[in-house]
């Protein structure tokens, strides 16, 4: 039901009176409000809480893209989030002033681990805003996921005294999530320098990062150097995901495999080449192999002779690995212990040093496994992944896709925040019952 309201507009007599004339207000709707405040409750949450685009709301309602949001942006206020800048004088994101000793170490142990390259150490930063998304307290938090996402293209403008190109926008956003205890999306900062995650949490409490025990990551040089070097968390430990650790290992066998096929045919993979119809049991575990599927990949591998061996030793180091990860609780529902870990990696390595010496990108992985080796270790026993930021993210993009893009970077980082933490508003995620009571 539609409910029209005709305001009056009252004039004043007494011509000393600042305010000559003004308009009928009350509780449904304020002072030159085109909608009644329950209404514009409404339009907020059918766009936070129902992932519902502005433009649909608005054209269904029949008011002004504008009004939407404004009512989005008045809900997502009262939820406390808001969006700052981390490098404003006022103290960036929250209430909470950063630290410039913690932001001036920070900036140092990013400049020794980038070197000498400015655009890695973040030296460009400075020149553009670092909005970020918070605001509140946040909640007690053990364990802190950290992961990137490109949320577009950069957007810049020239500087009309020094005529440069100064960035007004990254590709990139770090965020901040609760992999643990389920409050989701905890913050969002502009860029993915070591730089811009150490603004974010240099503007939080001290107790609440002290608080934090673990941090997840994937593979990042840069949010490793961040997190051990910069003295933000002095109680966390850093832990590698899991599921990264055995998608790298699946795109070394999927790199062995392509470079065997262009050695011996001189092109690329074709759907009749024997090594291209055993992509996908390559990349599957070795227990969710059927019998039938075993015999064909094991007979596919022995008739192509030399490049077949290589690919099996591909295969069969990526099975070790996988091994490893294997031993977490997650997956047999009881704590490993450091011995059968240590024996799961020696086995790895032991085979990697003698039967996959002769094929270089085995060797790679083994590396790469040998330096974060210590973070695996620490996944495998504890359990900790970063899931819960891949799923943030996977959210995230979903929010960019409703909404056709975002050219506003505060826009956006207000609607990703309050859409990944809705579940700590379950008071709007009820569902509608159309039946009625029979008497």
């Amino acid at each position: 039901m539609r409910v029209t309201w005709h305001k009056s507009r009252f004039w004043c007599e007494n011509t000393e009176c600042p305010q000559a004339s003004f308009a009928e207000t009350g509780l449904l709707a304020g002072r030159r409000a085109g909608v009644s405040a329950h209404a514009r409750t409404v339009l907020g949450h059918l766009v936070g809480d129902w992932l519902v685009p502005v433009s649909r709301v608005a054209a269904g309602v029949g008011v002004a893209w504008h009004t939407v949001h404004d009512a989005f942006a008045g809900v997502a206020a009262q939820a406390g989030i808001v969006v700052t800048d981390t490098t404003a004088a006022d103290g960036g994101a929250g209430d909470t002033k950063p630290d410039p000793a913690e932001q001036q170490a920070a900036l140092g142990a990013e400049a020794t681990v980038a070197g000498a390259d400015p655009v890695a150490a973040g030296a460009d930063q400075p020149a553009r805003p670092q909005r970020s998304v918070g605001g509140g307290v946040l909640p007690p938090v053990a364990v802190l996921g950290i992961d990137d996402h490109r949320r577009g293209k950069p957007l810049y403008h020239r500087d009309p005294t020094s005529g440069a190109w100064v960035a007004d926008a990254d590709r990139w956003q770090t965020v901040f999530v609760d992999s643990a205890g389920g409050h989701g999306l905890l913050g969002q900062v502009e860029g993915r320098a070591g730089l811009d995650a150490a603004a974010w949490l240099a503007a939080q409490d001290p107790a609440w990062r002290a608080g934090i025990t673990h941090v997840t990551i994937d593979m990042s040089s840069v949010y490793k150097s961040m997190v051990t070097t910069s003295g933000l968390l002095p109680s966390a430990t850093l832990i590698v995901d899991a599921f990264h650790v055995v998608q790298l290992a699946n795109t070394m066998v999927s790199d062995v495999r392509r470079r065997v096929t262009f050695e011996h045919y001189g092109r690329r993979g074709r759907a009749t080449d024997p090594e291209y119809t055993i992509k996908n049991l390559l990349v599957r575990g070795k227990e969710r192999l059927s019998d039938r599927a075993r015999h064909k990949l094991l007979c596919a591998l022995a008739d192509l002779g030399e490049g077949g061996r290589q690919i099996g030793a591909a295969w069969r180091a990526k099975e070790l690995l996988r091994a490893v990860i294997g031993l977490s609780p997650n997956q047999t529902g009881v704590a490993t212990t450091g011995h059968r870990l240590r024996q799961a990696f020696e086995t790895f390595f032991t085979f990697c040093g003698t039967i996959g010496a002769t094929v270089p990108e085995i060797m790679t992985l083994a590396q790469t496994i040998s330096v974060w080796r210590t973070e695996i270790a620490r996944g495998v026993l504890t359990g900790h992944s970063n899931a819960a930021a891949e799923g943030v993210n996977r959210l995230v993009k979903l929010v960019y896709r409703g909404a056709f893009g975002f050219t506003n970077v505060t826009h956006q980082q207000r609607r990703s925040r309050y859409t990944a933490s809705r579940s700590t508003r379950p008071e709007w995620l009820h569902t509608v019952n159309t039946n009625r009571h029979q008497m």
